[in-house]
């Protein structure tokens, strides 16, 4: 065995049919696409165009992603307890679309004359059917194999098409944005009519062509104390949860002021461009990523990942105004980690959620996810309210016209302050404790208390 390999089990695993793995990752082409306009036009849109103040928009925003701490614990326990004939994960999908595409044209074309509230309620319901979609999206792919390597595949296809969805998110704004006169509320008009188009069409493919696996443990009622206690003794759950938390504080925090920081600050046109190069770049590193994940261990391929990251981070602190070519360099350099960042902790908590089946006896992975997923929230939300809050503490103007001491701390926190979390957690990435051997082992036992329970 070569040194730092992973090791592996004894036997491989059966491979899933490759029909099967593009009809479930093809849900996660248009959540991609959502994600990104929320992420980086929708401050500047609000704001920008609409005038609404940037303390309040990021006050709007972290209230919003707080409700998540009510709603992920209930459908993710939802998910894994309510069983109807047609499959536990199956059924929430129209209900998820029905409420995510709702949320997502009242938010993105918005009427003249809104306020604070319109903003703040439209923006709860696309969260609300964003979780209502994802959770049990994200625990089915867990659940369709238990193996450590090819839950690493099953994420490469998602990832893949997560991919996808981003390269359209940014070829649609980049396009519009040509045209003469173009505003913000032309590219969010443009994006939502392509998210409410492809939505449906992949979630039918999702519904008709993958199986839903039943429930293999089962508890009749939720004792909460008790699943906090094992959850608290999943040391990679814990350990992965800080690590997303971070990162996500991080990189959110970043990916909400790039369209300031390179307008203002680098002198780009159209940012747009630069995110297809960046997308790109992260699809066409997703198979090494894969690679990597299976050679050295998955934990080492998100090590790697955020090593890159921090360098180019700090790189660009160093750019100034004109320098567009560098930037898009490192900015490029930097996608190439994004496929690793969203692929590799995915097969990581499916891993982790194996560990929890161990000491529960039931398969959780609906809850697990929506733990991570309030984890993953909450970090967002972080990272939006401290960019936005900062921005409007500095006093900077959304619409231009900053001074040279304002952009200093425009750029200073956009290339420096995420450092303050990235580090940290590659700190913990590399302490990470489950490797292949290990997970091969809690597979081992937990196969045979299965085989133990069917024969008694």
């Amino acid at each position: 065995m070569t040194q730092g390999q992973p090791e592996r089990a004894m036997t491989e695993p059966k491979k899933l049919p490759t029909a099967m793995l593009l009809a479930y990752a093809g849900l996660q082409f248009p959540l991609a696409m959502i994600g990104l306009p929320l992420a980086i036009y929708l401050a500047p849109f609000y704001a920008g165009e609409l005038g609404l103040p940037l303390g309040a928009l990021g006050l709007a925003m972290v209230l919003a992603r707080m409700s998540d701490l009510v709603t992920d614990p209930i459908i993710g326990t939802l998910t894994d307890r309510w069983q109807p004939a047609i499959g536990r994960r199956r059924v929430w999908v129209p209900i998820g679309v029905t409420a995510l595409g709702s949320g997502v044209w009242l938010l993105l074309n918005p009427p003249s004359g809104i306020g604070m509230g319109y903003f703040l309620a439209t923006l709860a319901l696309t969260y609300l059917g964003f979780t209502m979609t994802r959770l049990p999206y994200h625990a089915w792919g867990g659940e369709l194999s238990d193996s450590y390597a090819e839950r690493t595949r099953i994420t490469s296809f998602r990832q893949t098409a997560s991919l996808g969805g981003l390269i359209l998110a940014t070829l649609v704004p980049a396009w519009v944005l040509t045209r003469p006169g173009a505003t913000a509320a032309d590219v969010l008009f443009a994006m939502s009519v392509s998210m409410i188009t492809v939505l449906p069409i992949c979630a039918a493919f999702l519904y008709f062509c993958v199986p839903d696996r039943p429930a293999a443990f089962h508890a009749d009622r939720v004792d909460w104390k008790r699943t906090l206690r094992q959850l608290r003794r999943n040391g990679p759950f814990v350990r992965l949860a800080i690590i997303l938390l971070l990162g996500f504080i991080a990189e959110t925090f970043r990916v909400t002021i790039t369209l300031f920081f390179a307008r203002d600050v680098i002198g780009v046109s159209n940012v747009g461009i630069i995110y297809v190069y960046y997308f790109v770049m992260g699809l066409v590193a997703v198979p090494f990523w894969w690679w990597v994940s299976n050679r050295w261990g998955k934990h080492r391929a998100l090590a790697g990942a955020f090593g890159i990251v921090i360098a180019t981070n700090a790189s660009i602190f160093f750019l100034h105004h004109g320098q567009v070519g560098l930037f898009t360099a490192l900015f490029v350099a930097k996608g190439f980690c994004f496929g690793a960042l969203e692929l590799v902790p995915a097969a990581m908590m499916a891993d982790a959620a194996d560990v929890d089946t161990v000491h529960s006896r039931e398969r959780r992975q609906g809850l697990l996810f929506a733990v991570m997923g309030m984890v993953v929230n909450f970090g967002q939300a972080v990272g939006q309210g401290l960019s936005l809050g900062l921005l409007d503490l500095i006093g900077y103007q959304a619409k231009g016209g900053n001074d040279g001491d304002h952009l200093l701390w425009l750029q200073s926190l956009y290339a420096l302050f995420p450092l303050l979390f990235l580090i940290p957690a590659l700190w913990l990435i590399l302490g990470y404790p489950l490797t292949a051997k290990r997970h091969a082992r809690i597979r081992a036992h937990i196969d045979q208390r299965l085989i133990r329970s069917s024969l008694t």
